[in-house]
């Protein structure tokens, strides 16, 4: 570009101006990676309500034996149940604490008392429902204290009885004050009741019983001990261990020709009725009737 001066007149020129595109592009994506660095570096970002579900297979695993850990000091079945099933696994709750345990088992969770603690509450939950896993054969025996070898009968049968103390011993210096453990509160009792009992035919659940367990607003509530009895058998089943059904869904297998009684035990009393399956048509289709009851919070 020309310039004149407006009072010398003299001609004189600016100096061109150069832009770079590729230059700011550059200077721009530097400036942008360089500031992520140093956030990651001197304030990383940190998580904050993460569901279990979320963390990572490993801290799963860790995750669940901490809830059969809990377990061993509560005795609370339902919650201990509704925990594992919020870690919404693939398979049955118990089936995947015990794959668990038997991963942990493997890969040193054993070399402290700790973790054998640890572990043997997992097993000692699931196996009272049934399950098994490989994490029995893992854990080291339990060592059994050997009852004292009683003394040589005349060694010391010297005519005269033992002085007995007027005074309690001393506790020597050092000495660890014994420690007093508190017995756990009882876990309070929820009380359902049996509202409903409908038969319906379907030849994709032939004689089926359908247990569904909700709070007062319709709400699935899972971990909840559900019992069938017939004759002098019975059988107990949990809701919401099938996690593709909902947190309230349980079911029982029926068979012909029996009559069966539901209930909750401790927390709902038998339906009024017995139920039993028969023949039933759907369509042109022969089945066996199966049933629904629900259980609703009182």
């Amino acid at each position: 570009m020309i310039r004149r001066d407006r009072q010398t007149g003299a001609v004189r020129k600016r100096a061109p101006i150069y832009f770079s595109y590729s230059v700011f592009a550059f200077s721009l994506v530097a400036g942008i990676a360089l500031g992520l660095a140093v956030t990651r570096i001197q304030g990383p970002l940190q998580r904050s309500n993460a569901e279990p579900w979320q963390l990572r297979a490993e801290d799963r695993n860790h995750y669940k034996i901490a809830i059969a850990l809990e377990y061993s000091y509560t005795s609370d079945l339902p919650e201990a149940l509704s925990k594992l099933i919020a870690m919404r696994p693939a398979q049955d709750p118990l089936s995947a604490l015990a794959e668990a345990a038997c991963a942990l088992g493997s890969s040193g969770y054993l070399r402290s008392e700790s973790g054998i603690k640890a572990l043997r509450s997992a097993v000692t939950l699931y196996s009272s429902q049934g399950r098994a896993g490989c994490a029995e054969q893992l854990l080291p025996q339990e060592a059994t204290e050997s009852a004292p070898a009683p003394a040589n009968e005349g060694a010391f049968d010297t005519g005269f009885a033992t002085p007995l103390p007027t005074k309690a011993p001393l506790r020597e210096e050092g000495s660890v004050a014994p420690i007093r453990r508190l017995a756990p509160s009882p876990v309070p009792r929820r009380s359902f009741e049996a509202r409903s009992a409908r038969s319906y035919c379907d030849t994709s659940n032939p004689a089926l019983l359908e247990a569904r367990v909700v709070d007062y607003l319709g709400r699935g509530i899972p971990g909840q001990r559900i019992r069938v009895r017939w004759g002098d058998q019975e059988d107990i089943f949990v809701s919401g261990l099938k996690v593709d059904r909902g947190d309230s869904y349980a079911d029982f297998q029926m068979e012909e020709g029996i009559d069966y009684a539901i209930d909750m035990p401790g927390a709902a009393e038998p339906l009024g009725a017995s139920l039993s399956t028969s023949a039933c048509y759907s369509g042109n289709r022969r089945t066996l009737k199966s049933w629904r009851v629900t259980f609703v919070e009182t």
